[in-house]
């Protein structure tokens, strides 16, 4: 079905897969079923929707409103009532207090507004970690500092997207690796620097797409290689002393970086990162079946538009979900979810509608911040009787205000739009951002320290006093530090200290992948028209997967 983006005024379209699955997670309340409508936005602009309401990279100063102490989280300013971890989880908060008797006679979303700004909500986002006070969308992790998006891990430093990983800093899109620097979409490796694309290696660097290797210095494209070099094979002796005279130097890092770049440029390229997947189109998928449009998805079957998913289970139109979420429509967030929709941060719950920063619940609608309910209204607890005559109601109040079926609007999200996941995957200028209505953040004017002394060429020649130092990052200007816990990892990998700032490489980290977008592309060799996350003025060489097993394989 042809529609018109309510937003942009441009055509998308509605498949048969999207209307019957709507119609499918539609809810039945006192045996009658409320349909929810087709979308009227199109699908980038439902995920712009979404991730304006998720802020996974930037921490700020703030105050715990039980206590007025300093904290540190996701939220720039005080609007919000803010709680620590400890304190939100106290026996003594109860959410239930907060509760409002819904008002027929307003909208749906300005009543959610004020009970989302009544009750307190945590600092960060996180779930079961252990000393990880700078971290947010994390969970089961331990020892880990400014890293988000990922799930069991351990002493990780400055990462988005590992799950599995330990000792690993300064990557992204990492899985079941251990001692891996500056890297980027890999799996299963070990003792990798400056590695992307890459699967199942071990003592590498410098290098891309490479799998099953080890002991590989400057080299794309191989598979099941050893002791190699610019992509040819050379003695163990030859390698050692080429490794030797690079590793640990600033000036020999930057020389290999530029190496690289040039042969990333020449590489042949697969159409996408998929993976031993199964009628499946996006692009970061592993292990997929019957996925379409998704991205940075693993273990998943039957999604679409779907951007990060692990193990996940029928969803349309959903972000970070992970650990086996299952039934979902239009949801940001989730950890072993089942039928929720319409829903921020739920987590091990069911049955849940237009709810946020939910655990363990089942059965509730526009609740906030509830731990451990059943049968709730704006936190007002019903009993299952009262629950399944009330909620008819107020949907039907719903449906005449147009709100049924529409996702949260955007003077619901907590942050400035610049601060978000969508200024990462969809960015705007400032005079496009402040047009849609959303806010935009300027950044704060700090003072800088001027950098009064200069960081040595070679990590064995760096010792503890550079972790009292400030540093100057070399591309921005702004300040920043070596920690000791990073220090002794860069001596470990023999990595020299790096001349830019935490927030500059997970930058440069993130524009190595291709947009959240899909584009027909022609194999460079065959001709075949292929899906490909390449969009059509990219120069580099393209190829179908036939065309590119047999070449690179």
């Amino acid at each position: 079905m042809k529609k018109i983006c309510k937003q942009t005024g441009k055509e998308f379209e509605v498949s048969q897969w999207e209307s019957d699955f709507i119609k499918r997670v539609s809810p039945t309340f006192g045996g009658v079923k409320f349909d929810f409508p087709l979308p009227e936005m199109c699908p980038a602009e439902r995920m712009r929707s979404r991730t304006i309401l998720r802020n996974e990279q930037n921490l700020f100063k703030n105050k715990s409103a039980l206590n007025g102490e300093g904290v540190i989280s996701i939220y720039a300013d005080n609007d919000y009532q803010i709680y620590t971890h400890d304190q939100w989880w106290d026996s003594n908060f109860d959410p239930i207090k907060y509760g409002l008797d819904y008002d027929f006679g307003r909208g749906f979303f300005e009543q959610l507004k004020e009970l989302d700004l009544a009750v307190p909500r945590v600092n960060l986002v996180q779930v079961a970690n252990e000393n990880c006070p700078y971290t947010t969308g994390t969970g089961y992790c331990r020892n880990c500092h400014l890293i988000n998006c990922s799930e069991n891990c351990e002493d990780c430093i400055y990462a988005k997207l590992l799950q599995g990983c330990r000792d690993c800093i300064d990557c992204a899109y990492g899985y079941d690796s251990e001692l891996c620097y500056q890297s980027f979409y890999f799996k299963d490796c070990y003792n990798c620097v400056h590695l992307s694309y890459s699967q199942n290696c071990s003592d590498c660097l410098f290098s891309e797409n490479l799998k099953g290797c080890s002991n590989c210095f400057l080299c794309t494209n191989l598979c099941n290689k050893e002791y190699h070099f610019m992509n040819k094979p050379v003695t163990k002796e030859q390698y050692e002393k080429l490794k030797t005279d690079c590793l640990g130097s600033h000036k020999q890092t930057v020389k290999a970086k530029e190496i690289l770049d040039k042969m990333r440029m020449e590489r042949i390229y697969k159409y996408a990162n998929v993976i031993n997947c199964e009628n499946s189109t996006g692009d970061f998928l592993t292990n997929c079946k019957n996925c379409f449009d998704c991205f940075d998805a693993n273990d998943s079957e039957d999604c679409r538009f779907l951007q990060v998913g692990v193990q996940t289970k029928d969803v349309l139109d959903c972000s970070n979900m992970y650990i086996k979420p299952e039934l979902s429509y239009q949801v940001l967030g989730t950890i072993g979810t089942y039928n929720v929709h319409f829903s921020l941060y739920v987590f091990g719950s069911q049955n849940v509608l237009y709810s946020q920063f939910c655990h363990d619940c089942s059965d509730i609608l526009g609740c906030v911040g509830l731990r451990n309910k059943h049968f709730c209204i704006f936190n007002r607890q019903f009993s299952k009787e009262e629950y399944e005559e009330l909620v008819p109601r107020i949907v039907r109040a719903m449906q005449g205000r147009g709100e049924w079926g529409m996702f949260f609007p955007s003077n619901l999200s907590p942050f400035a739009y610049n601060d978000t996941v969508a200024y990462q995957y969809l960015p705007l200028s400032k005079e496009d951002v402040l047009s849609r209505g959303f806010r935009f953040r300027e950044a704060e004017e700090r003072d800088i320290s001027v950098m009064d002394f200069v960081i040595a060429d070679n990590i064995s020649d760096v010792d503890e006093s550079i972790c009292e130092r400030i540093l100057v990052c070399e591309k921005t200007g702004k300040n920043y530090k070596i920690l000791p816990k990073e220090l002794r990892f860069l001596k470990k990998v023999k990595m020299p200290v790096p001349r830019i700032c935490p927030d500059e490489r997970h930058n440069i980290r993130v524009a190595m992948r291709n947009p959240m977008r899909l584009f027909d592309r022609q194999c460079a060799k065959c001709q075949k028209t292929v899906n490909s996350s390449f969009a059509p003025e990219d120069k580099r060489t393209i190829y179908c997967e036939e065309c590119y097993l047999r070449e690179v394989f």
